[in-house]
């Protein structure tokens, strides 16, 4: 009962103030985030903390300057694909990793730009990590 009262209210809100959110992303935006999945081929995907697989919790989106970073100083890794596909955001990248170790992933984030909603992927050699976010202009 609960969730269909909240649902209700935040679909009267949204009509009530338009549901016309909108990330600008001519400045550096903040991503949080909310659900993290490791998955491992032939084992399935399981729930897990964002440090328990090293992703961040927190993640400072810079479109302009091509780069995402896990912090709002220091280095980050450039974004190599920007791409505006309807109503989201689509950036991709590739990570070598560290040369002792066969650790390269590529990743995508998908923001939707109305709402603020996220998803990144990180694809390695038969495992993922699967992130399920929101964003906002700081």
């Amino acid at each position: 009962m609960k969730k269909i009262y909240a649902a209700t209210v935040a679909v009267s809100l949204g009509l009530i103030t338009g549901n016309v959110l909108a990330i600008d992303t001519s400045e550096p935006i903040l991503c949080a985030s909310l659900d993290v999945f490791e998955c491992v081929d032939g084992a399935g995907c399981e729930e897990v903390l964002p440090e328990e697989v090293a992703a961040p919790t927190f993640l400072w989106v810079d479109v302009k300057g091509k780069e995402i970073r896990a912090s709002v100083e220091g280095s980050g890794s450039p974004i190599d694909h920007i791409e505006e596909v309807e109503d989201r955001l689509v950036l991709q990248g590739v990570e070598d990793g560290r040369d002792d170790v066969e650790d390269g992933t590529g990743w995508t984030i998908s923001i939707e730009t109305k709402t603020g909603r996220m998803v990144g992927t990180a694809a390695a050699s038969h495992a993922a990590i699967v992130i399920f976010g929101a964003c906002t202009e700081v």
